[in-house]
């Protein structure tokens, strides 16, 4: 979800408006992608572990949105048709707000359908904890299981968002096969049109894994 900043300059709009638009757009996309695609994931890296070294008055609106984004999607619930779950370190977030997101996840669909909202997150933390705790388990078990995503499938296409070509320590374990795809476009600015294209390119690609 790169971009929301520098649409702002760009557009000449403050950052709680273009952090808010990017939001939203991102429950726009998730609702397009399952009513018109056969997918059970959606994932999106919303804060990265390095993000909240940015200035406390943009970590201040980050946490005012996601506090918003939390009540909104915990009164509208009955109008979502998937899972929302949160994966990273929370330890920034006050009490109320984990609550919250709790209370959220705990809100369950039967469809099988989760989008996956990645905060305070670092792949290589992430292998880093995940080999702590194998090494200290049975070693006949699977690492994967050690891994802040154990029961959620690794990435078919992964979007890049903002003009830049790296995937910026996110999933960098889950992503060995993943199909990579960049755009120039930022995030708000994504549309349904994009993702259609961007589908229909990975639907006529010969996925070989290694062989």
């Amino acid at each position: 979800m790169d971009g929301n900043n520098r649409w702002s300059i760009k557009n000449n709009h403050n950052k709680y408006f273009s952090y808010k638009k990017g939001a939203l757009n991102l429950i726009n996309l998730t609702n397009f992608i399952f009513n018109n695609f056969d997918s059970k994931y959606v994932s999106a890296f919303a804060l990265s572990k390095y993000n909240l070294n940015r200035s406390k008055n943009l970590i201040g609106i980050l946490i005012k949105l996601l506090t918003e984004f939390l009540n909104d999607m915990i009164d509208n619930n009955k109008n979502l048709n998937f899972n929302i779950k949160f994966i990273g370190e929370k330890n920034f977030l006050n009490s109320k707000i984990k609550n919250k997101i709790a209370k959220l996840e705990n809100l369950k669909k039967n469809n099988g359908k989760f989008l996956i909202i990645f905060i305070n997150y670092s792949g290589k933390d992430d292998i880093k904890q995940a080999s702590y705790k194998f090494n200290l388990k049975n070693k006949n078990s699977k690492f994967e299981n050690y891994l802040s995503t154990k029961n959620i499938p690794d990435p078919d296409i992964l979007i890049r968002t903002g003009g830049f070509n790296r995937l910026s320590d996110f999933m960098i374990y889950q992503s060995s096969f993943t199909e990579l795809f960049f755009t120039k476009k930022l995030w708000p600015d994504l549309k349904n049109n994009d993702l259609s294209k961007i589908f229909h390119k990975y639907l006529n690609t010969e996925r070989k894994f290694g062989l």
